[in-house]
């Protein structure tokens, strides 16, 4: 058996959503016989691995990669002095003043 877990385990939550798929019998045999191999039945197993991919894609979705080039000039932008902006000063004063406590 390959070893694998089930990614949703760790998630403390009632399972109170349903989701009916139709598949072609082809593919629902070829995820029926990778649960088996893996020990899980059909239902964790599909669950499991379509919400490892989700979880990839979001995490690649809100990554930024920059060429070395790139970030170099990202670095180099970002480590330059700024002109000051007095009216973004008077902006986080007044939300200091407003959140400091009583």
């Amino acid at each position: 058996m390959i070893p694998s877990a089930d990614s949703t385990a760790g998630i403390q939550e009632p399972k109170s959503f349903r989701k009916d798929l139709r598949l072609k019998p082809s593919v629902m045999e070829t995820i029926e016989a990778a649960a088996r191999a893996v020990g899980m039945d059909t239902s964790t197993f599909i669950t499991s691995v379509a919400y490892r991919e989700a979880q990839a894609i979001e995490t690649a979705h809100h990554q930024s990669l920059l060429t070395d080039q790139a970030f170099d000039r990202f670095a180099d932008v970002i480590d330059k002095q700024g002109a000051g902006n007095d009216a973004l000063a008077r902006l986080f004063q007044r939300r200091s003043e407003l959140l400091r406590d009583a």
